[in-house]
């Protein structure tokens, strides 16, 4: 090996540079192009004055030890925050209604956890009740099988729809009828298979299983950092020492040569005998002709907005004391979730003030990703305004849009993955694959993976 390029300068390649610099050895050359003019990719932290807004993912599952182990190799395991923890609600077709105690995802741990609930009623419950004691005569699937049907099947259509649904769809912003049981959450299979049914499954999951559990722990099972996860980015950047940067490089193609590669890119020629690609599928598919399109083009990714609003305590009312709520598709409202920052991530908002970041797009139902700015706040503030006293204009608006956002994770994801992976290394050796595209959509997982084929490449040599 005489050279690697990286190709993506967001956390997963800046995190790829990092550990390449660890584990490869001195005389092998490093280097990371990006085509924009910045690093960081989704990860973008607004700051004015006090604040510290984020423009793409503000925290990470804390259970996952990949991003606190970086953060910590970076020096910065003294500013981890975590997030606040409170009420969260659901927005339904006839209002707000709280998210019932003691469940997970929105799956009971305990069987009277919903007997208060207004999301269901009385019947609902009952049949909810008589599914989780008496649970359907179903087998745990053998092979991986749709989220959806798997939870319809246990747990009933009414409390999918109106609760489970809007929680996931806020993860990873698909379609739960579409989406891999096995790829998203194995932990509902695995304890099905182990306890005799998902209701004891999910009761017996240890605590650092419980994704998203609410009201069952003090600490937040999220972290950031204090002054947003823009630092992360920075201080990985500022930490590389033997890897070229090169920003505004746009990659057009990818060709073949002797013992290598060689980028075309708007700034000249690459060569390279190891690649590490960190960019969308559409550009796979795009520089590697020889691998399945089919599943590249299958993971078209969903485009989404946000628009965080600042305001001034006294201008506005909340309806809740509480970290936020999200919506089900029966509500009849364009935002799909809406986050009170100052009560999730009290360290990022100055006393005195509410800051409430909005979420648009759904699957099939992206086009407010392409309005306007102002049609963006719009939108927002008149959804909003059904819920709540606005009593005056926000003091700032940041909108931001992600459209290479979070592909879809279907059915066999993972099978698909390794059959793609073991084709790259038949007919692209030396080019690897990372981001969320592949093996999770959260930060921990693209730094995990993105690490592990690192020490294997290095270990190859």
């Amino acid at each position: 090996m005489r050279n690697v390029t990286i190709v993506g300068g967001g956390i997963t390649g800046l995190t790829a540079a990092f550990y390449a610099e660890r584990y490869l050895p001195e005389d092998v050359t490093i280097k990371l192009v990006e085509a924009s003019g910045r690093l960081g990719g989704k990860i973008d932290t607004f700051e004015t004055g006090e604040f510290a807004v984020e423009r793409g993912p503000d925290s990470y599952v804390f259970r996952k030890t990949a991003m606190t182990d970086l953060i910590h190799e970076v020096g910065l395991g003294d500013e981890i925050v975590r997030n606040g923890v409170g009420q969260a609600y659901v927005l339904h077709h006839d209002g707000l209604h709280p998210i019932p105690k003691q469940t997970v995802m929105g799956i009971p741990l305990d069987v009277d956890a919903f007997k208060d609930t207004t999301l269901l009623s009385d019947e609902e419950h009952a049949t909810l009740r008589k599914m989780l004691l008496s649970p359907p005569d179903v087998e745990a699937p053998k092979t991986d099988v749709s989220l959806g049907l798997y939870l319809r099947e246990r747990v009933g259509d009414p409390i999918v729809d109106r609760l489970i649904e809007p929680l996931l769809s806020g993860i990873y912003a698909g379609d739960i009828d579409q989406m891999s049981a096995l790829s998203t959450f194995p932990q509902f299979i695995e304890g099905e298979k182990k306890y005799g049914n998902l209701y004891e499954g999910m009761r017996h999951l240890r605590p650092e299983q419980r994704v998203a559990e609410v009201g069952a722990k003090k600490v937040g099972q999220f972290a950031s950092l204090k002054r947003g996860l823009k630092s992360l980015t920075d201080r990985l950047a500022e930490r590389l020492e033997r890897t070229e940067i090169v920003l505004n490089c746009s990659v057009e193609q990818v060709e073949e040569i002797e013992g290598g590669y060689r980028l075309l890119t708007n700034r000249g020629d690459i060569e390279s005998d190891h690649l590490i690609l960190t960019v969308p599928p559409r550009l796979i598919r795009q520089f590697l002709p020889k691998v399945d399109s089919d599943f590249l083009a299958d993971m078209k990714p969903h485009a989404t907005a946000t628009c965080s609003l600042v305001f001034k305590q006294d201008d506005i009312e909340l309806p809740f004391v509480g970290t936020g709520f999200v919506t089900s598709q029966e509500a009849d409202v364009t935002i799909t979730a809406c986050t009170f920052i100052d009560q999730k991530w009290p360290h990022a908002v100055p006393e005195g003030y509410h800051v409430l970041r909005v979420f648009l797009g759904r699957p099939g139902a992206d086009d407010i990703v392409d309005a306007s700015d102002d049609e963006i706040v719009t939108t927002a503030l008149r959804d909003l305004g059904g819920l709540m006293t606005i009593k005056a204009a926000p003091l700032e608006t940041v909108v931001s849009r992600l459209r290479d956002g979070l592909p879809p994770y279907a059915v066999f994801h993972s099978d698909r993955v390794r059959a793609l992976r073991a084709e790259m290394g038949r007919v692209y050796p030396g080019i690897l694959l990372a981001g969320i595209a592949y093996d999770g959509i959260g930060m921990p997982d693209c730094i995990k993976s993105v690490h592990e084929q690192i020490k294997a490449l290095a270990e190859e040599r």
